[in-house]
């Protein structure tokens, strides 16, 4: 009888692991520079970053380039907390919120970025600030869509 109820709760325990959400290990965060026609001077995108772990501090972007962040995401509640934060400065102005979310592990968050899910990539355009959102066309390859999320504001 003991050897049944051990067997029962193992086999318990691995239908309960088995069924828990793994964490991610493929969190994947770009921010792009596509400002282009004008002097570079304008052009350039200043940013700063942090997670609820990590200042990444500021940095500059220059048109046409980029900066990648790769890193774990925990998906399991209730530890559901990686969320990266950022602020944007430009030759246009600022974006229309003071901070923007540009990565989170909530489920609507990040589908909003795509069906890709953990990687989220936002691009600077002259006219303002994008969600460059992975779809699938109608061939099921994959492609993107540009969404404007906040056009440059001046606030000085």
């Amino acid at each position: 009888m003991e050897r049944n109820q051990g067997l029962c709760f193992f086999m318990a325990a691995v239908l309960a692991v088995a069924l828990l959400p793994a964490p991610t290990m493929a969190g994947r965060l770009e921010l792009r520079n596509e400002i282009e026609g004008v002097a570079v001077r304008k052009a350039k995108l200043s940013v700063r970053c942090w997670s609820n772990e990590d200042d990444l501090g500021w940095d500059v972007i220059k048109p046409m380039e980029s900066r990648v962040w790769k890193f774990t995401t925990m998906n399991m509640w209730p530890f559901q907390k990686t969320e990266f934060r950022c602020q944007f400065r430009s030759g246009f102005g600022t974006t229309s919120q003071e901070v923007v979310t540009v990565f989170s592990v909530r489920s609507g968050f990040r589908k909003e970025c795509g069906f890709l899910g953990d990687e989220c990539t936002w691009v600077a355009k002259r006219d303002g600030f994008y969600l460059r959102r992975a779809v699938r066309d109608k061939d099921d390859l994959k492609t993107f869509v540009d969404i404007l999320k906040s056009k440059w504001v001046w606030k000085w």
